[in-house]
């Protein structure tokens, strides 16, 4: 007992000496603080001042909890002899079920033999020590000799030989465990005796060889060793720090540190998100340069990478643990109607540049992967909140584990009401789509996810999570402006396995119904047909990766997949379809010198519609300059492939003029959207207290495909020279002209560049800043004529700059300011001749200001904050026929358990 006070008033000084000690300065990053604290520990454990070394890893854990700091803290109180906090530690490393379990169940039974034969040892040499006389312990001790000589320890190994035999004959167990602690006596008896002193406090324990297996998600391809440099136990090594090291799974498919990413990556982390106070994950991705957001109406944002943004934007591959939620038949992502919690996301990951090679089709100028955390990896919580605009939001996860099984329940409530207050009971020029004519977006959501350690190395997750009794309000294409979808469901189902010799099997299911129609109805006017669609897609693919020696380092992975789509009952397209989609890729990391890496990648892609199959490959070179600065170079290729929508469209377009109408006209032998794109960047993390980005790109774009096919309609054509000129009965009009989906002949060309800085100068602050410069232009300016040969939607210059504060005593607080340059949109309107022409839109420039105050109560279970949006250019548009952005605020309130 007086040894365990002892023990504890030694941790509490050297916490305290290790505080005062630190350098003044902190990041606000918990990862970041967390790797330095731990990078600081395992240098002094190393160094043999074992104490501090516990005291900073014990910080490193506070700060941001991972299981493989348990582990060495465990470690580092086995080699002090501490062996009752040793195991302490070392149980409750097992409590995360890392994947070298019954190893480290074995380092605890070997720990506690050591123990209680240490404990017999110092019985004995008590006893003994009371038996001397007064005079014996008056005269001056002798040296202590060796605990045993060579030939009694030969005598003990000869007796577990014997007594393990016995036990081979009878079948004892007893008796296998009593020549098994034998042998560790003999074992230990010679270790004494290598050291030239008895049996203390400095004796060591048996080096464990495991730890567990960084954090990450196996769905997305990352592949976690086990081993004890991948667990931080090279006490003087490189590997300490791998614990708390930044890493990229989206851009590889598989964990790499940022460094050696093939494309520029920008990360999110878990702070990010709770000190925002976003819940809309596309809201996050302002914070990253080069990303476009655009919110076109409450909670709806059409997102793109390094320009392209548009209306139903289709040029980025959003992700949930590496599944796709992109819209297959529609090319877009709907981020309110996501069935997750942005308190379940981890990370999310923005990979800038084509990623076709990997990812096949869509992923056209990036990736946008919401990492969650793994089940049961997670605290239990609840949130609520409301504030103005009707805004409300509950919702709970529930997290935990049993033995190898962890599971995460989750589900909740939210909706908000419209910027732009225009429909109502009291308008007689229109009617209203939806019930309530002011209820923006609506959602309620539920998910399920289970993660379960088959055997050693065999690793399977599920779930099934979905949105139900959805409502979200968009712009549609063409002259189909506000669009309403009302009972809209989205569920995504999962299953994954993958085993320890590197085969992966991954396959989900997504479907999507609902109806839409236009927001506002003309009574008496040709208006959009409301419409039913169900959408299904399932996708399946293989995986396997393995890392040989072949004259250098090599990390290869090859794939296969099969994706089926289903589009029926949309009585927007000329009728119901099925697709069959194969693919198949290939990757090598070579890692050619200690400095030098090669990364090549190629895909292959067959699309029903298309000829020939596609192929996408991406090569880059990254060399280290510093063990934390690298310079990148890259050459990628990716294409779209035509969506159901641009494939398939008869759809009548809206138009005030009673009797005639225009048709919107789909095209079966579209070409795929293609871009060629080439880079080069450097980044920087090598200090705790700041990080640096600079990227440069030149993308050649081909084939956009674009609603702007007109064709007017002439007599001739109404006597029997058009099949789609007649008169339609259903809609009591005629068709001026037909409207369709062609491929620009012009090829773009996008020069651009961004540059970021992230900085941690105090204690508990957190700073960010970084600017974005793009221009988009015709290659050859003969190429595009009329109003799309001054189009700019894509804005020059984007500034975004962010402040955080975490205090010790409980108050946060963040800041982020957005800025962006004027555009100009070439759109369609109404033509009384040809039913549609073009015209161009100013955009002005804008800014926005959000905020979040916060305060943490009850030891941090319990969380309070005020968020603002947009608090300094209300009424402000990013699209010109999005609703005017207003301000507005939110009480939240979150409790952890």
């Amino acid at each position: 007992m007086e040894n365990r006070l002892a023990s504890l008033a030694i941790t509490a000084a050297t916490l305290s000496l290790a505080s005062m000690q630190s350098p003044s300065p902190a990041s606000a990053d918990v990862r970041t603080e967390a790797r330095r604290y731990f990078r600081q520990g395992m240098t002094l454990v190393a160094e043999g001042e074992l104490d501090r070394g516990i005291a900073f890893l014990q910080q490193a854990y506070d700060t941001l909890p991972h299981p493989n700091v348990l582990f060495n803290i465990a470690r580092a109180y086995a080699e002090a002899g501490r062996f009752e906090d040793s195991i302490e530690y070392f149980e409750r490393y097992l409590e995360s079920d890392p994947p070298d379990r019954d190893e480290v169940r074995g380092i605890i039974d070997a720990i506690r033999e050591r123990a209680a034969a240490q404990q017999a040892r110092d019985e004995e040499a008590r006893a003994a020590e009371a038996t001397r006389d007064d005079t014996e312990a008056a005269e001056p001790a002798e040296q202590p000799g060796p605990a045993a000589t060579p030939e009694e320890i030969a005598a003990i190994e000869d007796s577990a030989t014997q007594i393990d035999a016995l036990a081979e004959v009878t079948e004892s167990d007893t008796l296998r465990q009593r020549a098994d602690r034998l042998r560790e006596l003999a074992r230990s008896l010679r270790e004494r005796n290598a050291l030239g002193s008895a049996a203390g406090p400095s004796e060591r324990a048996p080096a464990p060889t495991g730890g567990a297996e960084p954090t990450g998600n196996a769905d997305t391809g990352e592949r976690a060793g086990g081993g004890a440099q991948e667990a931080g136990l090279d006490l003087g090594g490189e590997a300490a720090s791998d614990v708390y090291e930044e890493r990229v799974v989206s851009a590889s498919r598989f964990a790499q540190s940022p460094l050696d990413s093939p494309n520029s990556t920008t990360t999110v982390t878990g702070q990010d998100i709770r000190l925002t106070g976003h819940t809309n994950p596309a809201a996050l991705l302002r914070r990253a340069a080069g990303v476009e957001v655009m919110e076109v109406a409450p909670q709806h944002y059409d997102v793109s990478i390094r320009g392209l943004n548009q209306r139903l934007s289709n040029k980025v591959l959003v992700l949930i643990d590496g599944r796709s939620v992109y819209l297959d038949f529609l090319g877009a992502t709907f981020f309110e109607m996501l069935p997750l919690a942005v308190e379940d996301v981890e990370r999310i990951e923005v990979i800038r540049g084509p990623a076709s090679a990997l990812y096949g089709a869509d992923a056209f100028t990036g990736i946008v992967n919401l990492i969650t955390r793994d089940p049961g990896e997670g605290p239990s919580w609840v949130s609520v909140g409301g504030g103005s605009g009707s805004t409300v939001r509950a919702a709970t996860g529930i997290d935990g584990r049993s033995g190898g099984l962890g599971y995460r329940l989750g589900g909740g409530y939210e909706q908000t009401d419209h910027y732009e207050l225009s429909g109502g009971p009291s308008r007689l020029d229109v009617e209203p789509f939806a019930e309530d004519a002011n209820r923006a977006y609506a959602k309620k959501w539920f998910s399920s996810e289970l993660r379960y350690r088959i055997g050693e190395g065999w690793v399977a997750r599920g779930g099934v999570a979905i949105s139900a009794d959805s409502s979200a309000s968009l712009q549609g294409i063409s002259r189909l402006r506000d669009v309403q979808l009302e009972d809209g469901t989205f569920a995504q189902s999962f299953v994954t396995v993958s085993a320890p010799f590197g085969l992966t099997l991954r396959s989900f299911w997504n479907h999507l119904d609902g109806h839409a129609g236009q927001t506002q109805v003309v009574p008496g006017a040709i208006n959009v047909v409301t419409s039913t669609l169900s959408q299904d897609v399932a996708d399946v693919e293989l995986e396997y990766s393995r890392e040989v020696d072949l004259l250098v380092p090599h990390n290869a992975a090859i794939g296969v997949g099969y994706r089926f789509k289903s589009i029926r009952d949309w009585d927007w397209l000329d009728g119901d379809h099925r697709e069959h989609h194969f693919s198949a890729y290939l990757q090598d990391i070579v890692q050619l010198a200690d400095p030098l890496r090669l990364q090549l990648s190629v895909r292959a892609d067959r699309h029903p519609l298309l000829d020939g199959v596609q192929i996408s490959p991406r090569g880059s070179v990254v060399f280290r300059l510093t063990e934390g600065s690298a310079i990148r170079g890259t050459v990628g290729y990716a294409f779209r492939s035509p969506t159901f929508l641009e494939s398939y469209l008869e759809l009548r377009n809206p138009t005030p003029v009673r009797g005639a109408t225009a048709l919107g006209i789909g095209n079966h032998e579209l070409e795929p959207e293609r871009i060629t794109s080439f880079e080069i960047g450097y980044s920087t993390s090598e200090s705790d207290y700041f990080a640096v980005e600079v990227n440069a790109y030149y993308n050649l774009v081909d084939n956009q495909i674009l609603f702007t096919d007109v064709y007017g309609f002439t007599l001739g054509d109404f006597a029997g020279g058009h099949p789609l000129a007649e008169y339609r009965e259903e809609l009591g009009a005629f068709p001026l002209s037909t409207l369709g989906f062609v491929n620009e002949e012009a090829t773009f060309r996008q020069i651009g560049g961004e540059a970021g800085i992230r900085v941690f100068p105090v204690t508990g602050l957190d700073v960010y800043a970084n600017y974005a410069v793009h221009d988009t232009a015709p290659a050859t300016e003969d190429d595009v004529q009329g109003a799309r040969a001054d189009e700019r939607r894509t804005s020059l210059h984007k500034v975004n700059v962010g402040v955080q504060y975490r205090s010790g005593f409980g108050l946060d607080a963040s800041v982020d300011f957005h800025w962006v340059s004027g555009q100009e949109w070439v759109e369609q309107v109404l033509d009384l001749e040809t039913g549609v022409a073009f015209r161009s839109f100013d955009l002005p420039s804008y800014s926005i200001l959000n905020a979040r105050v916060g305060y943490r109560l009850m030891d941090d279970h319990l969380e309070l904050g005020v968020v603002g949006t947009n608090l300094i250019d209300p009424e402000h548009r990013e699209h010109p026929f999005g609703q005017p952005v207003d301000r507005r605020f939110m009480g939240t309130a979150m409790v952890t358990f």
